[in-house]
Formats: C-alpha cells, sequence, structure tokens
C-alpha cells in the first residue's frame, strides 16, 4: 500500500498513483493533520491535487529529487518542534 495512516500522519511511499488519490482523500476527510512524503518516488497529480486542496503540513523531502524541486514549493511545510514539543 502506498498511502497509509498512522495516528494523524498520512504515509506516502512509492509510487502514488491515480488510484490512490481516493485513499488520501479518505485519510484527510478522517482527520489527518500532516503528511510525511519522504518515501515517495512518484506523485500523480490528482494525489498533488488533493494535497493541495487539503492544505495539510507536509513534512520531508520526496526520494526523488525531482518531484522535491518542482512540488515542495507548492505545499506547506510542517513547522519545525520547537524545545517545549514533545
Amino acid at each position: 500500500m502506498t498511502v497509509h495512516c498512522a495516528d494523524d500522519t498520512i504515509l506516502l511511499q512509492d509510487v502514488c498513483a491515480v488510484e490512490d488519490a481516493e485513499t488520501l482523500l479518505n485519510h484527510v476527510q478522517a482527520g489527518a493533520t500532516l503528511i510525511d512524503w519522504s518515501g515517495c518516488t512518484h506523485l500523480h497529480t490528482a494525489c498533488l491535487q488533493v494535497m493541495l486542496a487539503a492544505g495539510i503540513a507536509v513534512r520531508g523531502r520526496p526520494a526523488n529529487p525531482a518531484l522535491a524541486r518542482w512540488a515542495s514549493a507548492l505545499l506547506p511545510a510542517a513547522a519545525a518542534p520547537t524545545d517545549g514539543d514533545t
């Protein structure tokens, strides 16, 4: 499975195809608050559209450098933890 949820974080792994957009949307609608795409090597534009519409913070950089270059600037980055965060 390339899109799954752990607690309130959606994890994107490997190739996220058009079929994964619905799963991604379901996790967003269920209340996920963060997307970690550090394991993502390909992101179909349908998945990107869900991510953009959701406005959820994104953690990490995709494993694919080209994807990281063009898509990272479009998505809200997760805030870095502060000393008081656990």
